[in-house]
């Protein structure tokens, strides 16, 4: 059973030990750039199918409008979209798969498959609720690189999501506890975090605050006690790892770093980034060119983002690419993987070119 802990015991701006630090306000983010060349970022948000209804969710994501079902024309679009980036020069993919709940999406297994089979080497990665049960996990677990294994404490069954951590903290290369701050529950899903931060030896477990509806487009979700906000603000990215390993064994690995004016550069958070307000990109250059999105519609933009456009739709005729980067007109990037996109404050480019080199 899962042991309990008093939350009296829980101090939230404390500093664990594990806790990675976070960057010097003194010294400024002025790039996020590609660790080891660039790579091209395929996100796509897959159908709005969800075994869940949060209620600080929206119908975007659970609505059951756009089940997408028909996995040979995705498979198609996708082969063209690999071979499209691979005649741009790009050597590395990152696969980023979220929903609605894309492990319950029928075409799931199939579309993993075939992106193993195109570029054996690409970062697969899933963001999931880990409702699937142990079995479903060790058939199909050796298809992911990374997993972002969200929590909502209004629908998750602890014990369950904890024993499927336990056994997948060692079968991804980055396994990911994101743990979705409920406002009015807030204090049990910090207690179930320590226990996930006690049992899990291989792990990161961030703290997410919340949008207004979960949604990358809406606003922060304001946290009206104190305590709540400093422990948001103090606590981001927790870290334990007591194996050292990696599925993709090639140079060019598909991740970003955070590069500041100092010169000092780190491994690129992007709930961090969010959590301390330094997602405001706006006059930064951005190269949306280097990712692609893709919306439960089936529309394929950039970018999640309004800095972006809809360049096709997946269900219809040809996508039209465009090769050259934007200055991003947007105040606040709320969305993890735009975040991970190549930028730089323009007058820094030089600059984080050499740290990067």
């Amino acid at each position: 059973m899962l042991g309990e802990k008093n939350l009296d015991e829980i101090d939230p701006s404390r500093e664990a030990v594990e806790l990675m630090s976070t960057p010097s306000t003194a010294k400024n983010l002025v790039g996020i750039w590609p660790g080891q060349g660039k790579f091209a970022n395929i996100t796509w948000q897959v159908s709005d199918v969800c075994n869940f209804k949060c209620s600080y969710c929206n119908p975007g994501n659970y609505g059951g409008v756009h089940k997408n079902l028909d996995t040979a024309r995705y498979i198609e679009v996708l082969g063209n979209l690999i071979n499209h980036f691979k005649s741009q020069g790009y050597e590395s993919f990152k696969f980023f798969f979220s929903g609605g709940e894309p492990t319950i999406w029928p075409p799931f297994l199939d579309i993993c498959e075939f992106i193993r089979k195109e570029v054996p080497h690409a970062t697969l990665a899933v963001n999931t609720n880990l409702t699937r049960p142990l079995f479903w996990w060790k058939q199909h677990g050796h298809l992911f690189n990374d997993i972002v294994a969200s929590f909502h404490v209004e629908s998750a069954d602890k014990e369950k999501y904890l024993r499927n951590a336990e056994y997948m903290q060692y079968q991804a290369s980055y396994f990911a506890c994101r743990m979705l701050m409920h406002d009015e529950r807030f204090g049990e899903v910090v207690e179930f975090a320590e226990v996930l931060k006690k049992e899990l030896m291989n792990c990161v477990v961030e703290y997410a605050g919340l949008f207004d509806e979960l949604s990358p487009h809406s606003g922060m979700h304001f946290y009206k006690e104190d305590w709540k906000r400093e422990f948001l603000l103090n606590n981001h990215y927790f870290q334990k790892k007591e194996a050292d390993f990696c599925r993709i064994n090639y140079n060019n690995q598909a991740y970003c770093m955070e590069v500041y004016d100092d010169g000092s550069r780190e491994g690129l958070n992007a709930t961090r980034v969010i959590g301390e307000k330094k997602n405001n990109f706006k006059g930064w250059k951005c190269w949306i060119n280097d990712s692609i999105f893709i919306d439960p519609n089936g529309n394929v933009r950039l970018a999640s983002c309004a800095a972006s456009r809809v360049i096709g739709n997946l269900h219809q005729g040809d996508l039209k690419f465009t090769k050259d980067p934007v200055l991003c007109n947007l105040s606040s990037c709320g969305c993890g993987t735009d975040i991970n996109i190549r930028k730089v404050r323009p007058e820094f480019e030089k600059h984080v070119i050499e740290v990067m080199a």
